[in-house]
């Protein structure tokens, strides 16, 4: 199955070398914004890729390129797996699939939540009173199971 990551950048490098090639022979001043652009993206997005998750104690790391992100597991109300949490999903702010699906996203069945995800067939929804994170590890059953039983 071809990836949204890898069709976006099939693109971005196509347009690079595009541009290299017309641009070499044209010389518009523009030339390499079109370089630079596509490259920005890609490093841009790559940044905020989520590679993993592990937890700790009363701690979820969701591990990024060089970085990880911490989550309090404190007052946490449930932790399910629900292979269709992100169905219908409307992008508030974020990364919409090139690497991950990050950022602040609104659906009917959870309504205003965050997402660190990766698979979103694989969802795993954590509620708390007042927020709701979906992350997508490898085996959602194990990952409910340790989250709960912590």
């Amino acid at each position: 199955m071809i990836t949204i990551t890898a069709i976006v950048c099939l693109v971005l490098f196509g347009m690079v070398l595009l541009f290299l090639i017309v641009g070499f022979q044209q010389q518009e001043s523009y030339f390499w914004l079109w370089i630079i652009l596509p490259i920005s993206i890609l490093g841009i997005t790559a940044l905020f890729m989520v590679r993993g998750y592990h937890l700790d104690g009363d701690r979820l790391y969701i591990e990024r390129l060089g970085w990880q992100t911490e989550i309090a597991l404190d007052n946490l109300e449930s932790a399910t797996y629900d292979s269709t949490a992100m169905d219908g999903s409307l992008r508030l702010f974020g990364n919409g699939g090139l690497f991950a699906f990050t950022g602040k996203f609104w659906n009917k069945k959870l309504g205003r939540y965050d997402a660190y995800a990766t698979a979103v067939r694989l969802a795993v929804v954590l509620k708390w009173a007042d927020q709701t994170i979906v992350v997508t590890p490898e085996k959602p059953e194990q990952f409910v199971t340790a989250i709960l039983g912590r």
